[in-house]
């Protein structure tokens, strides 16, 4: 999303300086693209607008809603864009929403689907948004507040799935919720066979960011503990182990603790060591349940099988076919964090 000013200002200059018939003048961008099915299948697209302030000499972005249904994503997609009398540009779209019926069946369908057609873009951002096709439209005419949050969504570090990823029938969607016509973080969903088999919020969706490896910073709320605090430089390290059964991955999740809040106060380092190590059981615990729910069920989204087939292909392999791979205790974690 870093990008979308840039393009409206290039836009309005476009437009400023008076284009002829065929140019920018005639073609609006694309922001957004929502999904949904109810009846039938409903397909919002979001577009912006520069328009020029007689107050200030300077363009401002205003934000419409493009809204079709029809009996496919592609009949839908289609009645959106005839309502529209210029040309849509989709250069610039950057995220793909789908509403909450889709999320629980069909979302991969419509996926591949768009990631075939002109009106999607392999890394387009998809994320649930817990929003009906009326409430995705009205919060575009609040303007583009809601764009704003998840952009600061996106720069303080969420879980990011893109179009391309799309292929099969499993992966994990990050999920959004509105509040105060912003966009707020909600959950991850993680598909298996195209349907929902396991929801995780708060700290449990923050490991599942750090076995993705996408989490250069995490801030971690750990309610049997009542204590939050952010992990800062957290580091995996993977070690594929050869055993009598077959193989064995060691992982050490290492970091430094900083502000942590309790209700005893501020913990100093080096002088609660019993807190530490009630951290270290309790993430130890979360990250062995995120392991019960993918790669004991099958279903090994974070590639962690292929760590181990990175020293025995062979032996993993065959740990795959006869069932050993799914058994407990394959993924060996050890949690070390400390606070500075």
């Amino acid at each position: 999303m870093r990008f979308w000013r840039m393009g409206l200002v290039l836009a309005m200059a476009a437009l400023l300086a008076g284009c002829t018939s065929g140019g920018l003048g005639d073609r609006v961008a694309v922001k957004a693209v929502y999904v949904e099915k109810e009846a039938d299948y409903e397909a919002r697209i979001l577009v912006l607008e520069a328009a020029p302030s007689a107050d200030t000499g300077q363009a401002s972005e205003q934000a419409r809603c493009l809204a079709g249904s029809g009996t496919t994503v592609y009949e839908a997609l289609q009645a959106a864009e005839q309502s529209e009398s210029k040309r849509l540009f989709y250069g610039q779209n950057e995220l793909l929403f789908i509403g909450p019926r889709l999320m629980e069946d069909g979302v991969f369908d419509a996926c591949q689907y768009l990631a075939s057609d002109t009106s999607g873009r392999p890394n387009m951002a998809v994320y649930g948004l817990d929003a009906d096709p009326d409430t995705f439209e009205q919060l575009q005419q609040e303007g583009t507040e809601f764009l704003n949050g998840v952009e600061q969504l996106e720069k303080r570090g969420l879980f990011k799935t893109y179009l391309y990823q799309f292929e099969g029938d499993s992966g994990i969607i990050p999920g959004l919720s509105v509040q105060e016509n912003t966009a707020a973080f909600d959950k991850l969903t993680l598909y298996g066979a195209g349907r929902p088999t396991a929801v995780w919020r708060g700290a449990k969706a923050q490991l599942a960011r750090l076995l993705a490896g996408q989490a250069d910073e995490m801030e971690l709320t750990l309610e049997p503990l009542s204590v939050s605090f952010q992990v800062r430089s957290p580091k995996l390290r993977f070690e594929p182990v050869l055993t009598r059964e077959g193989m064995e991955l060691d992982v050490r999740f290492s970091g430094t603790i900083q502000r942590l809040v309790s209700p005893r106060g501020a913990a100093l380092p080096g002088q609660d060591r019993q807190l530490e190590e009630a951290i270290d059981r309790e993430v130890h615990s979360l990250l062995n349940e995120l392991v019960d729910d993918t790669l004991r069920k099958g279903n090994d989204v974070f590639l962690l099988g292929s760590r181990l087939a990175n020293l025995d292909e062979r032996t993993c392999a065959a740990m795959q076919a006869d069932g050993r791979l799914s058994q407990a205790g394959v993924v060996q974690f050890d949690c070390l964090l400390r606070m500075v």
